[in-house]
């Protein structure tokens, strides 16, 4: 008996220097977390009972020094959609949910050997409720599973050990595993912070202000265009001039400025969801904490400011801005050149015509109330754009026409000059056939009791009848009247005829005075008018009180000489030159027109125009150096000043001096002109001449009335007058009415085929 402790000892030491078994464990690095909440712990760990009995002799205790611990490995349910196994800590221990149910798979060889497995916190491998022996969910020699669930740990109990015991011991045995991968903890490890709380919630707040700035200057700047902000500089008050000046050369960088402001308002809020993780916490109250932040306070708020006062705060937002380019310039500048290249420069944006149109229609609404005439006008000249002919034009029915069978007799001259019309067209059998055109101005000169015939009259004057399509656009209608070549014209319409030729059929008329009417947006009624306006034809309520007696009967109109007066002048003019001789102008014709032209200049209207210097009123100026002229005036008493030459001469023209006689030469010439071609063209290339100023002369001296005067001035559209006036009372021409066919429109000239089929395919062109 003696020798047992003995044997025991020699027993003791083979096993601790011979056997395979060791308490230092060997960790392996393969360490893995699957997508279902699985982690797998590797190591090799071989088992060495801490405790041994008496007994320990029997062969069968050396059975659990051959069980090696080579993995770990915790799973979740399947169905489970909360993470359980959470992932390692610091010292390399399995982080899983408190009081959850997991799967613990061991790996390793030699599992055989195990008879009970457990978990302990303090060591003593009794301190969890049970422990499970023989009663694992799968053996095998290199695997084990198992389902428990780990409490909550305290901070003296922060880990759970593997405990591990063999199957041939009737009290269980277990031997403890130190190695930190295989084990277990509930302890949650707190998340490192990057700064103190206090530090974060300032940069929360300073990082939050920029958030709304960015995003309210890229609201407030961009969409404040270089063309707005001129329109500030140029007409705003004097703030909003200061300040649209600070921001428009930074406005000018465009797509460098919109890459700094979104590149900063990004990183920013990037910032701000980093810090709201480490303030509030991980999870769904993250998202709705940032978010809510982010919207509140760094997209609505600001923005709803800067829609209204985009401009101040851009101002003064200026040198922030400054230093932003400055700081992202190296990352912001190529981005801008590519922008640059791909969507080109920035254009300005100028309002299209019909926005300018409804934008000026808001304004006045909301600024004045209603529209002023001033607005009226404007808008007007806006919208003349879209017009055409047809807007403005006086529908054929409504036309005052003479057909030309009518005899001018002093009762019809009468109620031609009461219709208050200068110029008046004149039909053949169809109202809608218009051959000619009367000017009242032709009947000047002519004596009503010699019943002319109106198409007689006409076919002296030959006036050109000019003619223009139905959607011919206004704004070029306006463009021909005021070359002065004619301001009236008869509008028609292209009509489709079965197995005929289309033909043009008179529809209304067109006169500068509508187009204007259309420009100011209200009708002009002058004291002859019979109606307020061309399309509702509302009957004008006036007195017919104004006198046509002299128009009528020139013998009777006033005079500025008296008749002796008037027969000397008779017989001067018509032997001072051929022009006023019977040939040209009969004496009864003459005798109009010196009554006609006579005026007189009183001294006591300008008594205070003798002193050097002052600048004389159109009445007294007759001449002016320089200035074309198409007058021929003769004195007939009184006197006129002459100033001439270099020196400035000042000479004295008395009564029965005539200035002009080049106009009396030139018209002469040209009428002999007009007789050598054809009767139909031979008025139309006088009045031609006499609208271009072809008959004229430029003078080279002044002429200017300082005393008492009377004279005659004749103008070569009076001479032009008296000459056709003579030709119709002398009833030697046998002219016929030219029936002009002339159009002006847009529409160039197209082959028939062409226009045959459009018209097919359109119908009647109205």
């Amino acid at each position: 008996m003696s020798k047992t402790p003995w044997a025991l000892g020699l027993l003791i030491f083979l096993l601790t220097f011979t056997s395979p078994l060791s308490s230092s464990p060997v960790r392996s690095t393969d360490n893995s977390t699957s997508s279902k909440g699985l982690l797998n712990v590797n190591s090799s760990v071989i088992l060495e009972p801490s405790i041994l009995p008496s007994s320990a002799s029997k062969p069968e205790s050396l059975h659990l020094s051959k069980v090696r611990v080579s993995g770990l490995r915790l799973e979740a349910h399947a169905s489970s959609t909360e993470n359980i196994v959470l992932g390692h800590n610091k010292k390399h221990n399995v982080v899983v949910v408190p009081n959850k149910n997991v799967r613990v798979v061991l790996f390793g060889q030699n599992f055989q050997d195990i008879g009970a497995l457990t978990f302990t916190a303090d060591g003593s491998c009794k301190d969890l409720a049970h422990f499970f022996e023989a009663d694992f969910s799968s053996m095998t020699p290199i695997r084990v599973v198992v389902e428990m669930s780990f409490p909550k740990t305290t901070e003296s109990k922060d880990s759970f050990k593997l405990c591990v015991s063999e199957k041939f011991y009737a009290n269980p045995q277990f031997v403890i595993v130190e190695d930190p991968f295989t084990m277990v903890t509930t302890e949650i490890p707190p998340v490192d912070e990057y700064m103190p709380k206090w530090l974060s919630w300032i940069c929360l707040l300073i990082l939050l202000c920029f958030s709304g700035l960015f995003s309210g200057l890229n609201l407030g700047l961009m969409t404040l265009s270089p063309y707005e902000l001129q329109l500030y500089i140029a007409s705003g008050t004097e703030q909003e001039k200061r300040d649209a000046g600070r921001i428009l050369p930074i406005r000018k960088k465009g797509n460098q400025l919109l890459c700094t402001l979104l590149i900063g308002n990004v990183v920013v809020n990037v910032g701000v969801s980093l810090l709201m993780d480490q303030l509030v916490g991980s999870g769904f109250a993250v998202l709705v904490a940032a978010t809510s932040c982010i919207v509140v306070f760094g997209e609505i708020i600001p923005q709803a400011l800067c829609v209204k006062l985009g401009l101040p705060i851009g101002a003064r937002t200026i040198p922030i801005t400054q230093v932003l380019l400055f700081l992202m310039y190296p990352l912001t500048w190529p981005i801008s050149k590519v922008l640059d290249i791909f969507l080109k420069e920035e254009l300005t944006r100028s309002l299209e015509r019909n926005k300018l149109v409804e934008m000026l229609k808001l304004s006045e609404k909301s600024i004045i109330g209603g529209q002023s005439d001033e607005f009226k006008m404007v808008l007007g000249a806006l919208e003349l754009y879209d017009k055409t002919v047809a807007h403005a034009m006086t529908r054929y029915e409504d036309i005052f026409m003479l057909p030309h069978t009518l005899t001018l007799g002093a009762g019809m001259v009468t109620q031609i000059l009461d219709m208050g019309y200068t110029r008046i067209p004149i039909y053949e059998n169809d109202r809608k056939n218009i051959v000619a055109l009367l000017f009242v101005k032709d009947l000047a000169l002519l004596d009503p009791d010699d019943n002319h015939n109106v198409m007689k009259i006409a076919s002296i004057y030959n006036h050109e009848v000019r003619r223009v399509l139905v959607d011919m656009p206004l704004r070029n209608m306006l463009e021909e009247f005021k070359r002065g070549e004619y301001h009236m014209a008869l509008v028609e319409r292209l009509v489709e005829q079965e197995d005929k030729d289309p033909i043009y059929e008179l529809c209304g008329l067109i006169t500068l005075e509508d187009i204007i009417e259309e420009i100011i947006q209200c009708e002009i009624i002058d004291e002859t008018d019979a109606v307020c306006d061309n399309v509702h034809r509302k009957k004008r309520q006036r007195k017919r009180n104004h006198d046509m007696s002299q128009i009528v009967n020139t013998a009777h109109a006033k005079c500025a000489i008296n008749i002796q007066m008037l027969a000397v002048t008779i017989q001067v003019m018509s032997t001072c030159h051929k022009i006023f001789s019977s040939n040209y102008i009969l004496p009864t014709i003459l005798e109009k027109l010196i009554r006609k032209n006579c005026k007189k200049v009183e001294t006591t209207q300008f008594s205070c125009l003798k002193e050097v210097g002052v600048v004389q009123p159109k009445p007294a100026v007759l001449f002016t150096k320089g200035e074309f002229s198409n007058k021929f005036i003769m004195i007939l008493s009184g006197r006129a000043v002459v100033t001439i030459g270099k020196e400035e001469m000042r000479l004295e023209a008395g009564a029965w001096h005539s200035f002009g006689t080049e106009v009396l030469d030139a018209m002469a010439e040209a009428i002999e002109r007009s007789l050598n071609q054809s009767t139909s063209r031979s008025t139309v290339s006088l009045n031609t001449e006499i609208t271009n100023n072809s008959i004229g002369f430029i003078p080279d001296f002044d002429t200017v009335i300082l005393y008492e005067c009377v004279f005659c001035e004749i103008t070569a559209a009076d001479l032009l007058l008296a000459y056709n006036s003579s030709q119709i009372m002398q009833n030697n021409t046998k002219m016929q009415v030219v029936r002009s066919n002339s159009r002006i429109s847009l529409i160039e000239e197209i082959p028939k085929k062409y226009l045959i089929g459009r018209w097919k395919r359109r119908g009647t062109y109205v």
